[in-house]
């Protein structure tokens, strides 16, 4: 395991500061729909290849599934999970809240998740087991009880057309009037990582991308966090709506009862 995580935290590491150094720069983008709500730059694809040939040198006969590239080796029992760049639209706005999200999966087990925000030099990382940590300090979720005491923090599907995005509306309109406030930062990675060290207290979304989430929820569970999906049921590997809700567990059952009293 010290092995799988040393590799996961060098990878994370080189393609972090390929990012930074390419923050500046000119930056080619491309789109992935008809309109410029999902884009993709070469920087992604640039920082994507620095983590694949990382991992593919050490453990060449996992399995790869990432953002930017058809999954690999699927048959492996061992599966990488990676996103490169988890907040383009901010990076091509030079927004600094962007990070890497690489995550270790045994069949549908999390075993590993690190998070790395380049801009602060932050690194999220956890073993299933052995706790979360942020850099070398050993990391715990908020002890906030009270719903209207928590800051919470969202994101939104890039499908403005979809039934996620109408629930996501909905969510956040219910949500944000019951809390204390809620964010829209734009990395779900760095927004768990965020939870798992106690800045925020909870976190939700409906409509997401596996490889935004998975490092993320591992982290959040090992802070001694709750992970669940907007109704409640054990957290899925691949769930069929990839929606998840990342709370300090104080909070868990009050957000699930403020949603299911919207929904009635």
């Amino acid at each position: 395991m010290n092995r799988f995580l040393d590799v996961a935290k060098k990878a994370a590491s080189q393609a972090g500061e390929f990012l930074l150094a390419n923050l500046d720069g000119i930056i080619e983008i491309s789109y992935k729909g008809e309109r410029h709500f999902d884009p993709v730059s070469h920087i992604d694809k640039g920082a994507e290849d620095i983590i694949l040939g990382t991992i593919a040198s050490a453990f060449p006969e996992h399995g790869l599934i990432s953002e930017e590239r058809e999954r690999k080796h699927a048959d492996s029992d061992y599966t990488w999970v990676i996103d490169p760049l988890d907040g383009t639209i901010n990076f091509i706005h030079k927004h600094r809240y962007f990070g890497v999200s690489i995550a270790l999966l045994q069949r549908e087990d999390i075993i590993a998740g690190v998070v790395y925000n380049p801009n602060l030099n932050e690194m999220f990382t956890a073993v299933k087991g052995e706790g979360a940590y942020l850099n070398e300090s050993k990391i715990h979720v908020s002890e906030i009880e009270s719903l209207d005491q928590s800051l919470l923090s969202t994101g939104f599907p890039y499908d403005r057309s979809s039934e996620a995005f109408s629930r996501s509306i909905k969510n956040f309109a219910c949500l944000l009037r019951a809390s204390q406030a809620v964010r829209r930062y734009g990395s779900a990675a760095l927004d768990l990582g965020n939870v798992a060290c106690g800045r925020f207290d909870g976190y939700f979304i409906t409509g997401s991308q596996i490889w935004d989430y998975m490092a993320g929820a591992l982290i959040v569970t090992e802070a001694g966090g709750k992970v669940t999906d907007l109704k409640g049921n054990p957290f899925q590997t691949y769930h069929p709506e990839n929606e998840i809700l990342a709370t300090n567990g104080k909070i868990h059952e009050l957000i699930l009862k403020a949603l299911q009293e919207e929904a009635a």
